[in-house]
């Protein structure tokens, strides 16, 4: 197998990054709320909020702000419209607990909305796979594989960051 530079691999990596970007923006269109111009009420970002608190149980303010890349007082104020809405419920810390703390917890209708959301982008994905060949969908299902095993492996490890090799 002939050997990939690194400075091929990366800009293959950002022409990919930039594709993606492109098509995911059509996606995110059709299924979220974006800018208020669809009849859907729930936006990208609270779906990803929803998603992080009840399927990997990120459940402060702290932790979501961290994942997010974004400041606490950012996050509070979608926090508080959720909050609003009915889609989260804050709770103060349990005794014994840091005081400050507060913990998030998705409502029944903040779930409903979740599983309406997560079903339209899966139509959405089940409608574009729907119009590719066997071989299309066959290579499509390999490449994902594929890259999601380096994505773990870049997760596991600082070292792409700092130029080092990933083991």
């Amino acid at each position: 197998m002939l050997e990939t530079s690194a400075q091929i691999l990366a800009k293959k990596l950002f022409d990919f990054q930039i594709q993606w970007g492109q098509w995911n923006k059509n996606m995110l269109g059709q299924v979220f709320n974006i800018n208020g111009k669809n009849n859907i009420s729930l936006t990208f970002q609270q779906f990803i909020i929803l998603t992080l608190v009840h399927k990997m149980e990120i459940n402060t303010i702290s932790q979501l702000a961290a994942l997010l890349n974004l400041s606490k007082s950012s996050l509070s104020l979608t926090l508080s419209k959720m909050e609003q809405e009915n889609l989260l419920k804050k709770t103060p810390a349990p005794k014994g607990d840091d005081g400050r703390k507060v913990y998030l917890c998705i409502t029944q209708k903040g779930l409903s909305a979740l599983e309406e959301r997560e079903q339209k982008t899966l139509d959405f994905f089940i409608e574009y796979c729907q119009n590719l060949t066997q071989e299309q969908k066959e290579d499509l299902a390999l490449g994902i594989e594929k890259l999601n095993h380096v994505l773990i492996l870049f997760s596991k490890t600082d070292n792409h960051t700092k130029g080092g090799a990933i083991s």
